[in-house]
């Protein structure tokens, strides 16, 4: 998946059963989504071992979304909220409200 330049392997995810879990690396995405009155940023981990995910966090929360079917790019999804990946950007829905367009944040130096 080419997500950029601006991402970096960062992050742990803990999963498994009790006294079996297993940490794994994430790469690491900022983005700053833009909705129609403002902008939130968004950093977001892909966890690649399967089942992939994507935790996005935002602000002081966090929502973890597992890789759905998609057409192009990758996309992850849970109900009514998407995160859908191509490139640079990505497009963030939260239900019935309209999306959010995402672009990569450059790497700060």
């Amino acid at each position: 998946m080419n997500m950029g330049l601006g991402l970096a392997v960062v992050g742990v995810l803990l999963t498994g059963a009790a006294g079996s879990a297993r940490a794994e690396e994430a790469i690491r995405a900022d983005y700053l989504c833009k909705g129609r009155f403002d902008a939130t940023p968004v950093t977001a981990f892909f966890f690649n071992q399967s089942p992939s995910e994507v935790v996005l966090v935002v602000g002081e929360g966090a929502r973890r979304l597992p890789q759905a079917m998609g057409a192009s790019g990758a996309r992850y999804a849970s109900g009514a909220e998407s995160f859908w990946i191509k490139g640079d950007n990505a497009t963030w829905q939260l239900g019935k409200a309209p999306s959010y367009s995402c672009q990569l944040k450059p790497p700060a130096r």
